[in-house]
């Protein structure tokens, strides 16, 4: 793909000197921005450095304060969302935007459905248009299906295949992978590679190294609203990537020491969750990291909401430090010490449109900050909350910035606070990494190793099998609900691991015959 870079016809998105300020906090600082038509280009940094905001103005979701962004040589200036599709560009949002109670043939179709010559909607025509365009990503779902029936990763694939029916020709992806499990990445792989062969221009946003060098062909790095580097993937080694993002080289990707393993802290026993899993068995020792791994769907979130009394669970116990305990709500589950960090924080474990202050302080008030029903120990609760902020590195202007204006990375660490104000000694930790950025991650990981040397027990729910294999002394692989194997992480690689996530039964067995199909 050796275009002219003078050549400005093969321009097709081109943004100049953009700046942008949100409350707070200044986005984009006067930048500059080229994609070529008919690339997959890259676009990385870390969590808050621009580039959600940088995509959201380029489909006219955001208004830039200054600079101008022309695609297709067109100045967008006077141009509303629907101007920039009418230019050939569709965006699919981290957050998916299905309907989940319509089928996934009127989420494909949705404003764009056909009609009949009476002016009704022609739901023959529908169905069959909507699996055209599904059929681009995926032959596995049926169009009749109800969305709110299908897996994330399922939903996934359906938004790519909505996105399609404008024929873009050009498609922003944020993070689309971050919800796939791997079948449905290798699916959604196969689409791109036929995409790029029929001249699609892809920008790709993504914190997935493997990824971005297995799709890409050139890489813009963002940090802190500004542009550092455009490269192509072929001349920038992984490590220089990572360095131009962080501006600082990480030295080892995940901070793990030993640490002396206590008493079983916690022990689960035929643990039935109401929505998926059956007869969940295992141990955590204080001290001790305990990884869940399997691809989506496989049950383990359910495990974690089942555990925390987030959802109701058919059947089960639950022992804490040897004795039986009666785990029915959050609030049970709090008293006895445990805390969630779950998947979706957003939604659930934060309030978008209140401080960090209240949101770190939200566990833990009652206990530590109130005298009496309504007095508040304000210079306390302040100080406390300085101390959280400055010892998680949390990127925020100050105590009271609403936390809907931060970053993924830093509303995960606002999370993480708000459980550690609350002194647990169970934490379970469900997707913490999941769509952040490397600097962000290795804090995350630090921080679970300072807890796990502090003596209380971490369970590490996770996609990331190579984050799992460095953190964790032990991991559990669950498969269509169930618990099909347990391995000590130093006794087992990433392929022996990903064996039996993908359902398989016995490695050993496998490995050994030159025949096995792994």
């Amino acid at each position: 793909m050796n275009h002219p870079m003078d050549d400005q016809d093969n321009i097709v998105i081109k943004a100049e000197h953009i700046s942008k300020s949100f409350p707070g906090v200044r986005a984009l600082k006067e930048l500059d921005f080229e994609v070529e038509r008919g690339e997959v280009h890259a676009l990385c940094g870390e969590n808050g450095a621009g580039k959600s905001t940088l995509m959201k103005i380029i489909v006219r979701e955001y208004i830039e304060e200054e600079g101008n962004i022309f695609i297709e040589g067109q100045n967008v200036k006077d141009l509303g969302i629907r101007g920039v599709q009418k230019l050939g560009l569709s965006l699919i949002h981290q957050d998916l935007n299905l309907i989940p109670m319509l089928t996934v043939a009127q989420n494909i179709c949705l404003g764009r459905e056909p009609v009949t010559r009476f002016r009704t909607i022609d739901w023959k025509a529908m169905r069959l248009k909507a699996a055209e365009f599904l059929a681009e990503v995926t032959s596995e779902i049926d169009v009749e299906e109800r969305v709110e029936d299908l897996s994330i990763s399922e939903q996934q694939l359906v938004a790519i295949a909505r996105s399609l029916v404008t024929s873009p020709g050009i498609l922003i992806l944020d993070e689309p992978t971050a919800r796939l499990d791997h079948k449905t990445s290798d699916q959604f792989f196969a689409f791109l590679e036929r995409a790029k062969q029929k001249g699609l221009t892809v920008v790709y946003i993504s914190h997935r190294l493997e990824e971005i060098y297995r799709i890409c062909d050139r890489v813009t790095v963002l940090r802190d609203g500004r542009k550092i580097i455009t490269a192509r993937i072929d001349d920038l080694p992984q490590a220089e990537l990572v360095k131009h993002m962080l501006g600082r080289e990480i030295t080892q990707q995940v901070p793990k020491e030993t640490v002396p393993i206590g008493e079983t802290r916690l022990s689960v026993r035929d643990l039935f969750p109401k929505e998926k899993g059956e007869n969940i068995h295992f141990d955590l020792k204080s001290g001790e990291i305990l990884g869940i791994v399997g691809s989506i769907g496989a049950g383990k979130t359910e495990v974690a909401r089942a555990l925390f009394g987030a959802d109701p669970k058919q059947r089960g116990a639950i022992h804490i430090a040897g004795k039986e305990v009666k785990i029915d709500t959050p609030q049970d589950a709090i008293r006895h010490g445990l805390a969630l960090i779950p998947e979706e924080r957003r939604t659930q474990g934060l309030v978008g449109n209140e401080s960090v202050r209240k949101n770190i302080t939200l566990a833990s008030l009652k206990k530590k900050f109130c005298v009496g029903p309504s007095w508040i120990k304000q210079d306390q609760e302040i100080q406390a909350v300085k101390e959280s902020i400055r010892s998680l590195g949390i990127a925020t202007p100050s105590t009271e910035q609403e936390v809907q204006f931060l970053s993924g990375g830093t509303q995960q660490k606002v999370v993480v606070g708000k459980w550690l104000m609350s002194d647990s000694s169970i934490y379970i930790f469900d997707e913490p990494t999941k769509g952040i950025d490397v600097g962000g991650k290795y804090d995350i990981y630090k921080l679970i190793v300072d807890l796990a040397r502090q003596g209380a027990g971490v369970i590490f729910i996770s996609n990331e099998l190579t984050e799992v294999l460095s953190l964790c002394d032990r991991v559990i692989v669950m498969f269509h609900g169930q618990i099909i194997k347990e391995l000590e992480t130093e006794a087992t690689n990433r392929e022996e691991v990903l064996f039996y996530v993908m359902g398989g039964r016995d490695y050993a067995e496998t490995a050994n015959n030159s025949k096995g199909h792994h």
